[in-house]
């Protein structure tokens, strides 16, 4: 089947309208079910997994993963790369009364958690590149971004919690990532591209081939106020494929977004899903 991501993607917004129970949450009645897997792709032929039923901006996904990459508690890092999807979150934060707004922080989320967790202040980033070099056939490749002990110092509590790599006998770079709360239509395909940009950056910086993602979910869930855009989108037809093209030269240290490049990428017009915060 041609794009066997979209259609799984598809498939799984089906069944969480279909069989999702209603329930409240902090920003609005959603749709829900506990306990899924999406299976993304396997990275070696050179595809990617972005949405061809609607239109996606790479430019915010690649410049969401630089500045993860650079530890950004700062606003101004992603903005200054080109990702807008922390403004809202950060003008809502009261770590941000009093500031200017050229001062506004996003605190520890997702990147400064790879590149400084915890009390000892441990680079993850680091930590995965040196253990998939020395010990490639270890079990202990991870990436975490929660720490119960800081999660009041980020604008919000990390939703993608854990990634784990695993280095196949082939070569292959393989990745699970899990997510607590999953907004299916607005922060899930976003994600599965970010995660799927670091998957072939993390194995080209460490000499592996980009292999398969998959993502397992807790709260999977549909905001009823996207509800009526979603039954739009899956109604369209997916296309084909999309291909990717990563700068030979693109580090974990030094990723920029220009390094990211996508290939024959076709796609439907454009849906709008608000951002609920």
């Amino acid at each position: 089947m041609a794009n066997r991501f979209e259609h799984n993607y598809l498939q799984l917004c089906r069944t969480v309208m279909v069989e999702g129970a209603e329930r409240k949450s902090r920003v609005g009645l959603t749709t829900s079910i506990f306990g899924s897997v999406l299976p993304i792709m396997d990275l070696t032929r050179g595809e990617f997994p972005i949405l061809t039923t609607r239109k996606m901006h790479l430019r915010g996904i690649a410049g969401e993963l630089a500045a993860f990459l650079r530890g950004a508690e700062d606003l101004a890092t992603f903005q200054q790369y080109g990702c807008n999807y922390w403004d809202a979150n950060a003008l809502a934060w009261d770590g941000n009364k009093g500031r200017a707004d050229d001062d506004l922080q996003v605190g520890k989320i997702y990147g400064a958690q790879w590149r400084c967790f915890g009390a000892r202040g441990v680079d993850q980033i680091d930590v995965l590149q040196e253990g998939l070099a020395s010990n490639p056939f270890g079990r202990r490749h991870l990436l975490t971004t929660y720490d119960p002990s800081s999660l009041d110092e980020g604008c919000l509590p990390p939703c993608h919690l854990l990634t784990q790599f695993n280095v196949t006998n082939e070569g292959k770079l393989d990745a699970i990532v899990y997510m607590r709360s999953v907004d299916v239509c607005l922060g899930l395909p976003t994600d599965v591209a970010l995660y799927a940009m670091l998957l072939a950056l993390t194995a080209q910086s460490t000499g592996y081939t980009p292999g398969r993602l998959a993502f397992m979910m807790g709260d999977t869930h549909v905001y009823l106020a996207h509800n009526d855009n979603l039954q739009e989108q899956v109604r369209r037809e997916v296309l084909e494929p999309v291909q990717y093209a990563l700068h030979p030269d693109a580090t974990l240290d030094g990723f920029a977004p220009d390094d990211f490049q996508l290939l024959n990428y076709n796609f439907h017009e454009p849906i709008k899903y608000a951002l609920l915060t």
